[in-house]
């Protein structure tokens, strides 16, 4: 239950980091661009929305990827079923909270989407290998000890 947390927790995190940042780049891009930024604003909302949106994205990847799956048909599946969930909550939050106002800003989140999906797994296997990197060590150090 414990590890079930602290990964909701760590998605969540990341997730919404993430999202924010790119929500952060769009209203960049869209200076850079000249567009007017009185259509791009970031309200207080918006930022619990970002919240609330890598707590809901982090509960499939509870369900999906938490129990030991060793056939790679099945662990694909999954992947893509949690790709198209978090894409269909991500898009449908953006539009229910004005992540974006126009088309183009519908593109660019779905490109940030890409991003932070790649950002996330990337980080999720980095601390998984840096814990079993930390378990090996202590095992080895076990061991020398007798």
């Amino acid at each position: 239950m414990m590890n079930k947390l602290k990964l909701w927790l760590e998605q969540t995190m990341m997730i919404s980091f993430a999202i924010f940042i790119g929500i952060l780049i769009e209203g960049v891009v869209y200076a850079v661009m000249g567009d007017d930024l009185a259509n791009f604003n970031l309200t207080w909302l918006q930022l619990l929305s970002v919240i609330l949106t890598g707590a809901l994205c982090s509960v499939p990847t509870l369900f999906l990827f938490t129990e030991d799956d060793r056939k790679k048909s099945h662990f694909m599946l999954k992947l893509v079923l949690h790709f198209i969930g978090l894409y269909a909550i991500v898009s449908i939050f953006g539009f229910i909270f004005k992540w974006y106002v126009h088309i183009d800003g519908f593109i660019f989140i779905t490109v940030i989407f890409f991003l932070v999906y790649a950002f996330v797994w990337a980080v999720t296997l980095w601390f998984h290998k840096r814990d079993d990197n930390k378990i090996n060590k202590a095992l080895d150090d076990i061991r020398d000890e007798e």
